[in-house]
């Protein structure tokens, strides 16, 4: 009796082991086989001859390649019965996306891939200031007054679209059943470049080492939003961090570069495997660098510590950025952790696109004599120093001889588009920019063309109605520096009429659409 009673409990025990066995794997089943496709693609962007390096005011003839430049695109598609919501980000180590450049790559895409809508892609722009010149420009002397031997620009937007186009084919055609979770972590890469006098008026890079400073102008905002995908059995293929501040370091080198992006790559994929891809963004940010403000000398004694056999320490420096990069990597893997145990494998996806007239910044007379006083001086020192150089071609056998006389004519022409947009306003009051929202799960990804100051960013951050909110500046167009009231009252670069085309009206008007935005898609 007693064994057959065992023998009974036995079975019934196995029958419930059996039948958690089935459930367990049903329920992974089910988990791993949701409504999401995820592809990825990454392609070489590094010229292989001279190109003139953008960034500066003076031209950069490049002088070899530091480290790659890449693009990166990852595509997100929600498969339904009857119809897809998808989003293509492509993000490129270059200095800014331009019409031309976006064009190029959506013109591109209709023949390769018609079955992608132009307004389903999302290019942007790390900032790096060693990357390529891209542009209509069919040599240099639009652009500095002077032809000098090179890549030229129109060459350069060929290359980088045809790359652009590719990775976005591979990234395409690669798509496959994923997941995707998100999380929120923290690494101090950028600070307000902007210090305040006594008296009120605000430097780019001023002196925080003297009797009459201040205080910086703006706030720094140390978050890293983090999205990370996985394939269908959990494995890691990639991630997107986005961090509010541009990648320019080492941004007055002669040398091609992917600046910080470059050595947080190696760090995350030492830490999370090789073959890991890396989607960089650039989040508002227009205010903000990566270089050090207040407290150098400690910083400088912890990258000692940190990298004892690099030769050059400080701001500016490789040290630099290995020390951003290993704080971005601690980042990502502080939040690596938890983001595992919570994979979304059927987020609703909605790419949401609108054209929004923002408000241009009114120029006032006064702005536009100030500027062409400071046009004519510069001008006038162009043409002697034109002259020179004509009278004594010898100069242009002196390492880097165009770097002042093309500083000089970027400085004339700058003080020039003053005029131009004042006269510009009257007929057109609005400029028309493109704006992305994109739905995944309960985050947001919100894009703008813009240089946008910190604090719009922080704006549609804290009132946005979803979980977490990604910023992305530099997307899709390229309208120059988008300022604060307060640091058009500081006067300074950034802020002024030659750096603008939009002001705090146009800003607020961005700010409410992109919530409006965020509100629908979340609905």
């Amino acid at each position: 009796m007693k064994t057959t009673i065992s023998i009974l409990i036995s079975s019934l025990f196995l029958l419930f082991l059996s039948n958690c066995t089935v459930n367990n794997n049903e329920k992974k089943s089910d988990g791993n086989t949701g409504n999401l496709l995820v592809g990825w693609s990454t392609q070489n962007i590094t010229p292989d001859r001279t190109v003139l390096v953008a960034g500066q005011f003076p031209a950069r003839l490049s002088e070899g390649v530091l480290d790659s430049l890449t693009v990166t695109a990852m595509v997100l598609e929600s498969k339904g019965e009857t119809s897809s919501e998808r989003a293509i980000f492509v993000s490129c180590d270059i200095i800014g996306i331009k019409s031309e450049l976006l064009t190029a790559v959506q013109n591109q895409l209709k023949d390769l891939l018609p079955e992608i809508k132009p307004e389903e892609i999302i290019l942007n722009a790390t900032h790096t200031h060693t990357a390529p010149l891209i542009g209509s420009e069919t040599d240099s002397k639009s652009q500095y007054g002077i032809v000098l031997e090179a890549m030229s620009p129109t060459e350069c937007l060929k290359y980088v679209s045809e790359k652009i186009a590719l990775a976005v084919v591979n990234a395409w055609n690669g798509r496959k059943p994923g997941g995707i979770s998100y999380g929120l972590g923290h690494a101090v890469v950028g600070h307000n470049r902007l210090s305040v006098n006594l008296a009120g008026k605000s430097q780019m890079y001023g002196n925080t080492n003297k009797p009459d400073f201040s205080h910086m102008e703006g706030f720094e905002d140390h978050t890293v939003n983090l999205l990370y995908t996985w394939d269908d059995k959990s494995n890691l293929t990639g991630v997107v961090i986005n961090v509010p501040c541009p990648s320019q370091v080492t941004e007055s080198l002669h040398q091609i570069s992917a600046d910080y992006w470059h050595e947080t790559r190696l760090e995350v994929r030492e830490r999370l495997g090789k073959d890991i891809y890396i989607l960089p963004q650039c989040g508002s940010a227009g205010d903000q660098s990566p270089h050090i403000r207040i407290g150098e000398k400690a910083e400088l004694r912890m990258q000692k510590m940190m990298f004892p056999d690099e030769t050059e320490i400080g701001d500016r420096t490789v040290a630099h950025r290995k020390q951003i990069a290993v704080r971005i990597a601690d980042a990502v893997m502080d939040v690596y952790p938890y983001v595992k145990d919570s994979i979304e494998w059927s987020p609703v996806v909605k790419n949401e696109m609108k054209v929004l007239d923002l408000s241009r910044r009114l120029i006032s007379m006064s702005d536009v004599e100030n500027s062409i006083k400071e046009a004519k001086v510069w001008g006038e020192k162009y043409q002697q120093m034109l002259s020179e150089i004509e009278k004594n071609p010898e100069i242009t056998k002196k390492d880097r001889w165009y770097y002042e006389i093309t500083s000089t004519y970027t400085q004339a022409r700058r003080g020039q588009s003053v005029k131009e947009r004042y006269e510009l306003e009257k007929v057109q009051p609005e400029l028309p920019v493109q704006i992305n929202v994109v739905r995944i799960g309960d985050i947001v990804i919100a894009n703008n063309p813009f240089e946008l100051y910190l604090d719009y960013g922080e704006r549609i951050k804290a009132r946005s109605s979803a979980t977490q909110t990604f910023i992305v500046q530099l997307s899709n167009g390229g309208y120059g520096y988008l300022p604060t009231s307060r640091s058009i009252a500081g006067g300074a670069y950034g802020a002024v009429p030659a750096s603008t085309q939009v002001g705090p009206e146009g800003g607020q008007e961005l700010v409410d659409s992109t919530l409006q935005m965020i509100d629908e898609v979340m609905k």
